[in-house]
Parts: structure tokens; C-alpha cells; sequence
């Protein structure tokens, strides 16, 4: 359906204008609020608030984290879709918007939903200034867009998280920040506090937030929030030697939020498996291990990076799915190198391993032996070799 064709088609209908607006909006949330929008008296403010709104397994992960408070403040309330998750699990919420029209829709969504909340009108920072009120805990997720673009870094968000933390935390035992995933995990920590617990939560496909809490541990842990198993515990240190990737053997690629938290040495240590490199957030195992928290694909080539190589996979395979983690290219760049065209039934990880050497692994989702020519001789050698 064309939404701006009906807009101009319905221009000064006010009416006809929210039908659109309702519509447009239930058709961009249909998979991230489907138990939200079993409610036909839920209403969007704006297409913006709709865009923005966390995911319902998101938000219903934020509402398991509050562990136990009974008093939560939101200062960015939004949508809405957060507190009403806090909510459901018994919290006492107070839900702090700026924008007029968003906050009354808010307090009809709450009704329609059932849910009682206290929702407030207001700057939530000037707010916040002028009450004597405490909380168990203050959720907040700053804006990270404004007429130039996005942002990531918690001092150009809306609030400035870094500059009221302090504020926050005379109001409250907890604070819970959801931050952008693309802000590095040390650089959080510096802009915060080195005690800060941070969990990258994200789905099979993206890591979708980093979610920090304070006062915490320092620990930096990991979860996926769909139908796989989670992983969650602090990043190792004393990390193994990394191993060297063999046909026979499985490559396993960690979801994107486990990759972005990084925990290699809880990896190794519950599943089994071993790094190939430091910095390359691949893994390495003999067989597949159970609950994995990621892809497992079977290894049935491995070849240095070169001309040869190269132009012997062009020759043999026609088509694969190319990926690169910490690789001096692009995979669109390898898929140019190698002459090959993008698809099928094998995938090509351009990789670096110990002493920065670059290689090419060549796998399949299918465990069973169906490599094209003389890769299937290769590919029936098991085991592990340290690098």
C-alpha cells in the first residue's frame, strides 16, 4: 500500500489522515508488537514513535532485568512499549514524555491495555530537578536522531546521559541506560563507570542495543532474545591459543550480540570450542556443540588468500555467500577479487588468523559431503590444530 500516495490523495482530512497514520504504522510494527496490536484501541502518535519503538522480546528481556523494583521511573517513555512490559511484571511505573500529543496517546494506550501507570507531561530532566521522589529504578533510552542525523555516543543523545547520571542516581538505586550498539563497550565504560554491567542484547541477525546498568560488577555479558538459548557471564581474560580452522571441523559464528560482548573465554570454556583468532570472533569445534549460541557451518576447504587460490574457487564454484570478519576487504570487494557471483549452497569466510595471516574458509549448512571435485577427499579430515 502507497501511504504518501493516500496522503496526498486525503490532504486536509484530518480523519482520513489518522486512518492513514494508524495503518501505516500497525503495517511497520506488525512483527515487533503483534501482542501490542492484538489491541484494536492501541494508537500510534507518529510514524517516528513507531520507528523507534523497542521490539516486544526486547522489551519484554528490559522487564526481567528490573529484578525486583517496585518503583521504576521512565524518562523517556515514547511508545511506551518498555514500561508497559515493566508494568505487567508488577512494577509501580512513572512515565515521563516530552511531547504533549505522544503523552495523551500514551495514556489511552495504557487504558486500552489495561495497564495503571502514572504518565507525566513534561522534560523529564527538569522534572527529575524539581521532585524530592525516589525510585528503585530510572530507565532511560536518549534519542539518538535529530535534524542531522543519528548518533551514538552518549554525550550527543538527547538527554545527556553523562551529564545527569549524577542526577539519576541521587533519584534512584538503579539506572538502567539503553545505549546504541554501535558505541564501543570501553568507551561506555569511560563515558560512565568502570562498574557498569552491560549486556548486548540482540537477535539471531543484530545486535539491537547495549543495555547498562549501574551500580553494577563490570561485567560485560551477552543475550539473544528469539528462540535461541542465551549466554550470558563476564568477558575472560587468560584467553587459550587460537586454533587453525580445519576441513571436517565446524566454523561457528556467534550471534551479534554475543559477537559485540565478546565473552570468548565463556565460550571456550561452556561449549568447547576454540577461537581462531583473537580479533576475528570466529570459533572452531570437532563437532556441533549443543545450544551454541549462533550458526554452526561445516568446514571443507581452508586456503591461504592468494592468485591461485583465488582463481582455483572461482573455477570450481561458481556461486557463494561471502562473508569477511577482520579481513583487510570488504565481502563485496572479495566477491570482485574472486570472480565469483553471490549465492548458493556454500559460503566463503575471508578470515585472519594467528601471525596475520589471511585465509579463505569454505563451508556448506549441509553436514553431509556434497562439495563440488576433489574438495570432498579434503573435507573428511577431522580435528583441531593449534595455530
Amino acid at each position: 500500500m502507497d501511504f504518501n500516495a493516500l496522503r496526498l490523495k486525503y490532504h486536509g482530512d484530518p480523519l482520513k489522515m489518522d486512518e492513514i497514520l494508524q495503518a501505516e504504522c500497525r503495517h511497520k510494527c506488525a512483527r515487533k508488537l503483534p501482542r501490542t496490536l492484538s489491541h484494536d484501541g492501541f494508537r500510534f502518535p507518529s510514524t517516528a514513535l513507531a520507528e523507534m519503538a523497542t521490539a516486544e522480546p526486547v522489551a519484554d528481556f528490559h522487564a526481567r532485568m528490573i529484578d525486583g523494583a517496585s518503583t521504576v521511573l521512565d524518562m523517556t517513555l515514547g511508545l511506551a512499549i518498555d514500561a508497559f512490559a515493566m508494568s505487567r511484571r508488577g512494577a509501580r511505573l512513572t512515565g515521563i514524555e516530552l511531547d504533549s500529543h505522544a503523552a495523551e496517546v500514551a495514556c489511552g494506550n495504557a487504558e486500552a491495555l489495561g495497564i495503571d501507570m502514572e504518565i507525566i507531561n513534561a522534560d523529564s530532566v527538569e522534572w527529575l530537578r524539581n521532585t524530592d521522589r525516589h525510585f528503585d529504578l530510572i530507565f532511560i533510552d536518549p534519542a539518538r536522531r535529530d535534524g542531522a542525523g543519528r548518533h551514538f555516543a552518549l554525550a550527543d543523545c538527547r538527554p545527556d546521559v553523562t551529564a545527569i547520571l549524577p542526577l539519576m542516581m541521587e533519584h534512584a538505586s538503579r539506572v538502567m541506560i539503553k545505549c546504541s550498539p554501535m558505541i564501543d563497550i570501553s568507551r561506555l565504560r569511560a563515558d560512565t563507570s568502570a562498574d557498569a554491567d552491560i549486556v548486548a542484547v540482540g537477535t539471531r541477525r543484530e545486535c539491537k542495543e547495549l543495555l547498562l546498568t549501574l551500580p553494577g560488577t563490570g561485567s560485560t555479558s551477552a543475550v539473544t532474545v528469539d528462540d535461541s538459548g542465551e549466554i550470558a557471564g563476564t568477558n575472560g581474560h587468560n584467553q587459550p591459543e587460537p586454533v587453525f580452522p580445519t576441513p571436517g571441523a565446524y566454523l561457528l559464528e556467534p550471534f551479534p550480540a554475543v559477537m559485540k560482548a565478546g565473552p570468548s573465554q565463556l565460550l571456550d570454556d561452556r561449549f568447547g570450542t576454540c577461537r581462531i583468532a583473537p580479533s576475528t570472533h570466529l570459533y572452531c569445534s570437532a563437532s556441533v556443540p549443543g545450544g551454541f549460541p549462533g550458526q554452526a557451518f561445516r568446514i571443507i576447504e581452508v586456503h591461504d588468500f592468494n592468485k591461485r587460490s583465488a582463481s582455483d574457487i572461482a573455477r570450481r564454484y561458481g556461486m557463494l555467500n561471502v562473508a569477511t570478519r577482520n579481513f583487510p576487504l570488504s565481502a563485496p570487494q572479495l566477491v570482485k577479487k574472486l570472480g565469483v557471483k553471490e549465492g548458493g549452497d556454500y559460503r566463503l569466510f575471508g578470515v585472519t588468523v594467528a601471525q596475520n595471516r589471511k585465509i579463505l574458509i569454505i563451508t556448506t549448512n549441509d553436514p553431509t559431503d556434497n562439495t563440488p571435485d576433489s574438495a570432498a577427499d579434503s573435507s573428511r579430515h577431522q580435528g583441531l590444530h593449534t595455530s
